[in-house]
This record gives structure tokens, C-alpha cells and sequence, in this order.
């Protein structure tokens, strides 16, 4: 009998010191060494760090969204326990080494499940930043889970062919098969799975076409705004006027009192030059925001160029027909509306007015093709309130009732481009698509009967609602905009994680989504397989990039020089 003693950190326990009795056989030392039961569902075998505290550190920091300073902290200050935040940052990679083992131990499990549902639809797709690795994550769009997320080095058919070999290897053969426009997703995905429906998402088809039509024309608005120079105009306009647009009395904004009053009697009784200036502040501020136009689908659904035209027409509009005297200067009480119609002047009815007019009427003309086809698809509806999560109409169409809604719009279309009308090169543009990816639009009810039907999503957003989170998470951890740092230093398990937010998976792989039934789950594991899946991770790492401390050396090349030297000349032919 040997005895060792081992200082332990835990979250249930506190710190404690466990004493553990090893039991062999003098007789037999080939025997393996007998070992507590108990104090291996804590802690694994050698470790301090109980497995509780993992799952503490993991929850924290992926569901959370915690940093490693937080966490340390709280681990202090909520069950004294002092972890470093170098080694909370270790065992959050820790967590996920473990989750990733566990999900590919409970495959027959989920695949139980799925078969009660009736299968899986899988979704593909990839996200990374500029300079980045690809991010790809397939998901079940029925369950909701993710079975499988991986690092690729771009989203080639070859990478891609083989993330989709093993998940058809450990999921089998999926109802349908929904991506992006990517001709490298739609290559892989007929050969892995042939025979398979295969869907392209909606919402990218109707973006990519909006924005071959209209980002030729957004461009051009652009460009004239900043010739015009109106809004750094503007700006200085409100900066300058910042002191006259909050109510001394309400402290809500200045022209809040006048809004809904008609009589002439009751506004002259507000007509004073720091009301007037107030409401030349909301006026250029109301110009300035433009962007809250839009509905949130993004471009090129929402054009906010377009959106800041019309408000300067309509503002200055207002000016001009208010009164013909204005004054010659920006002085007196009239002067900051003075000024402000100024500012808009070369926009609205000056230098720049012609081309701005012309722009905009060919973005107008362009744009109803656009609608036209994005009504056709039913998808980011008018006055939708969905935003970027719009999935298109909540009733899907049968295949025969929307094939014949775009026929209807392609014959259109090519009548157009027939009769060289001036919207033709737009027609045109949508006819390209349609023809392209034609057989990827329709049939999405897939079973239709009395007790279920299960119909294919006509969008990926499920997908992208994920990437979104994900990116989120990393702005909240690291505070960068740009993630192409981020992207590559993330594990590629880290999508697995949010499984955790569905209730099904949790209940089929660790019992409940509680801290202590998953801590159970990871006690079930042997240490070896997380250990070596980390292992891995940081080879394919390092195999892409070299260490953080070798990349800020300035005199690698002059460290590196005599081993050079002495390559060339040892394996010299």
C-alpha cells in the first residue's frame, strides 16, 4: 500500500488535501496500481484541479463570455480559490478538449435521437476574416445542434469534401443539404452525398444578386457625398449646436414641446433663437441618421446612401418653402438655418445636384428589378421585422406554385433585356443567377403528413446567428474589431460549446445542463484523449504559425544564419 497526498482545488469542496492509498501486488507488479474510485470521479489521475472547476472556467468563458482576469477573480472571491489567469486561460482549452471527446462518444446517442425526428437537415458553412483560416461548422437545423466544427485553410472543395466524409461517416446520409452560393460547397456536397437535395440559402442568393445590381451605383453615391462634403459639414453644424439642444426644463431634447402643436398662436410662443437653434440641431442630427432607415437586412436591401439623399430633399424642402427672405449672412437669430440650408444646397439644387438626381433615378430603376426579384423569392420582406433573421415567409410554397412565380418573373425580365430596356443590364444580372442555380431553389417540403412534416430551411441564417454570436464573444473577450486573430487563435471545437444552449443535447449526452451532471460526464473520459486532442490542436497550430515569441525576434534570420550554412553544406549533392 503506498499513500500519496495531493493539494486539490474544487468549487464543490473548496481547497482540501486528499490522501489516496494506491493498492498492488508485491507478487504481481505487472498488475496495474489500484487506485480510489472516488477521488478519480473529482479529478483525474496526477491533476490538482477538479473537474468542477474546468467546467466553472468553461462555462465562463464560452457561455459567459468571461475573461481569464474575471474569472480568476470570481474563483477567489466566490470559493477561495486561487487560480492564475494563465492557468484558467490552460483549462478553458482544457474544456473544450473535453467537450469535443464527449460529443464524439455520444454519436450513438444523438443519432437515437435523430432518428426519432426523422434524420437531420445539414447546413454547411464557413467563417473567417480577412488573412484568417475558415472557420466551418456543419449543423442540424431540426435539433438545432452542432455535430461538427473544424478548421480549414479555405473553403476548397477538397477541405470541404473531407469535413463532410466524416460527418457522413459519423451521421449518416442527411434529409437535404443547405449552403451559400460557394461552388465549392456545391461540389463536395453532390459527391459525398449523392442523390442528396441540396438548397442554397435564400437570403445569400437575393444579397449576391443586390449586390452585383446595386453596389455599382451606392458606389457612385458615396463618392458624391464625399465630393459634396456635407456631412463632416453637418457634424460641425450639430457640434457647434450642441448647448442649445437640451431643455432646461424637461431635459429631454429641445424641439420635443413643438412637435405635436398646429396653432400658429402656441408656436410663437416657443419662436425664440435658442429654440430656433435647437431645431436646426435635430434637423442636421435627424439627416446624420440616416442608417436607422433601413430594416436591418443589411445591404443591399437596405441602401442608407440612398436613405441620406432623400432626407436632405426633405429637409431642405422644408427650408425652402418656409419663407423666400433669408438673410445674406449666418448671423442673428435666423443664422444656423441659414447655414443649414446651405450646407444642403449644392446636394439638393447646386453644383452636384444634377449628378446626384441622375444617380439616384438609375439606382431607383435598378433597385425595383431587385425588388422584384427578392418578392419573387419571398425573402427580407418589406416592413419585415426580422432583420438580419429573417428565414423568408413562415408558409412555404409548394415547389409547383414558386417555380411558377419566378417563371412568371423571368419572362419578364427577359423581355426586358429583349426590348434593350434601360433596366436591362440589372434583368439580365437576375437571369444569370436564376439559371445558374436553378435546381437549388425549390422543393423544400421534403415530408408532408397527418402527424409531421419536415420541411428544409430556406436560409442558412441558423448558421450565421452562430457566427454572429461567436464574433460577438470575441469583440466582449478581446476588444478588437478585426478578428482574423482571433479566428486563428480559436479552437476549433469552440462552436460544439453552444450546444450547450439546447436543451435536447444536454439532456441525451450529460443528464440535464447542469455544472455538476457534465463535470460527471468529463470524469468518464480518459485523461489521455483530451490531452492528446490539445496536443493536436497546438501541432496544427504551429504548423500555420510560428510561436508568438519567435515572430517578434528581430535577428532570427542572423540566429538561423550558421545552421544555414551548415545545411548547405552537409546536403550539398
Amino acid at each position: 500500500m503506498v499513500t500519496k497526498r495531493r493539494r486539490v482545488l474544487s468549487v464543490t469542496y473548496g481547497e482540501f488535501t486528499a490522501i489516496e492509498c494506491y493498492g498492488y501486488c508485491p507478487s504481481h507488479p505487472e498488475v496495474a496500481l489500484v487506485r480510489s474510485a472516488a477521488l478519480r470521479r473529482i479529478l483525474p489521475p496526477g491533476a490538482n484541479i477538479a473537474y468542477d472547476v474546468v467546467v466553472h472556467i468553461g462555462l465562463a468563458r464560452y457561455l459567459q463570455c468571461r475573461q481569464c482576469e474575471e474569472i480568476s477573480m470570481d474563483l477567489s472571491r466566490l470559493y477561495g480559490l486561487e487560480v492564475p489567469p494563465s492557468t484558467v486561460s490552460y483549462l478553458a482549452h482544457k474544456f473544450v478538449a473535453y467537450f469535443q471527446v464527449v460529443h464524439r462518444e455520444s454519436v450513438d446517442l444523438l443519432r437515437r435521437d435523430m432518428r426519432s425526428r426523422g434524420g437531420y437537415i445539414l447546413h454547411v458553412d464557413g467563417t473567417c476574416e480577412e488573412g484568417s483560416r475558415v472557420l466551418l461548422v456543419c449543423l442540424d437545423s431540426l435539433s438545432g445542434q452542432v455535430l461538427e466544427s473544424r478548421k480549414i485553410t479555405s473553403e476548397n472543395s477538397d477541405d470541404v469534401r473531407s469535413v463532410l466524409k466524416d460527418v457522413r461517416r459519423d451521421w449518416g446520409i442527411p434529409l437535404a443539404v443547405v449552403h451559400d452560393l460557394r461552388q465549392a460547397l456545391i461540389i463536395a456536397g453532390s459527391e459525398v452525398f449523392p442523390g442528396t437535395p441540396q438548397f442554397l440559402c435564400h437570403y445569400h442568393l437575393a444579397a449576391d444578386v443586390g449586390t452585383d445590381i446595386l453596389s455599382s451605383h451606392v458606389d457612385a453615391l458615396r463618392r458624391l457625398f464625399r465630393r459634396s462634403k456635407v456631412r463632416p459639414k453637418l457634424r460641425a453644424l450639430v457640434r457647434s449646436l450642441k448647448e442649445f439642444a437640451v431643455s432646461q426644463e424637461s431635459s429631454g431634447h429641445a424641439i420635443a414641446p413643438v412637435l405635436a402643436l398646429r396653432s400658429n398662436a402656441r408656436l410663437q410662443e416657443y419662436c425664440t433663437p435658442e429654440m430656433a437653434k435647437g431645431a436646426v440641431h435635430a434637423l442636421a442630427s435627424w439627416i446624420l441618421a440616416f442608417h436607422r432607415t433601413g430594416e436591418g437586412y443589411g445591404f443591399p436591401f437596405d441602401l442608407p446612401y440612398l436613405a441620406l439623399y432623400e432626407r436632405i430633399l426633405d429637409v431642405h424642402q422644408v427650408l425652402s418653402r418656409s419663407g423666400n427672405s433669408w438673410p445674406k449672412g449666418n448671423r442673428g437669430p435666423l443664422g444656423p438655418l441659414n447655414r443649414l440650408r446651405h450646407i444642403l444646397q449644392p446636394v439638393a439644387v447646386g453644383e452636384y445636384a444634377a449628378e446626384f438626381g441622375e444617380t439616384v433615378r438609375q439606382t431607383r430603376r435598378d433597385g425595383k428589378v431587385f425588388d422584384s426579384f427578392r418578392a419573387a423569392l419571398r425573402i427580407c420582406p418589406k416592413g419585415g421585422k426580422q432583420r438580419r433573421n429573417d428565414s423568408g415567409a413562415p408558409i412555404t410554397l409548394t415547389r409547383k406554385r414558386h417555380e411558377a412565380s419566378l417563371r412568371k418573373l423571368r419572362r419578364s425580365l427577359q423581355r426586358q433585356v429583349r426590348l434593350r430596356r434601360p433596366s436591362a443590364k440589372a434583368a439580365k444580372i437576375v437571369l444569370e443567377h436564376l439559371d445558374k442555380y436553378w435546381d437549388h431553389l425549390f422543393g423544400h417540403v421534403l415530408r408532408q403528413g397527418s402527424r409531421s412534416t419536415i420541411t428544409v430551411p430556406r436560409t442558412n441564417n441558423v448558421e450565421e446567428r452562430l457566427f454572429r454570436l461567436v464574433k460577438r464573444q470575441c469583440r466582449r473577450l478581446h476588444g478588437r474589431g478585426h478578428l482574423s486573430h482571433d479566428i486563428n487563435a480559436m479552437l476549433p471545437a469552440v462552436p460544439l460549446v453552444h450546444n450547450l444552449h439546447n436543451q435536447s443535447y444536454c439532456e441525451t449526452v450529460y443528464g440535464g445542463h447542469e455544472a455538476a451532471n457534465i463535470a460527471a460526464r468529463f470524469s468518464a473520459v480518459h485523461p489521455s484523449e483530451p490531452a492528446q486532442l490539445t496536443k493536436s490542436w497546438k501541432r496544427e497550430k504551429l504548423s500555420t504559425k510560428i510561436p508568438h515569441k519567435l515572430e517578434g525576434l528581430r535577428n532570427l534570420p542572423q540566429c538561423l544564419a550558421r545552421f544555414i550554412a551548415v545545411v548547405l553544406q552537409e546536403l550539398r549533392p
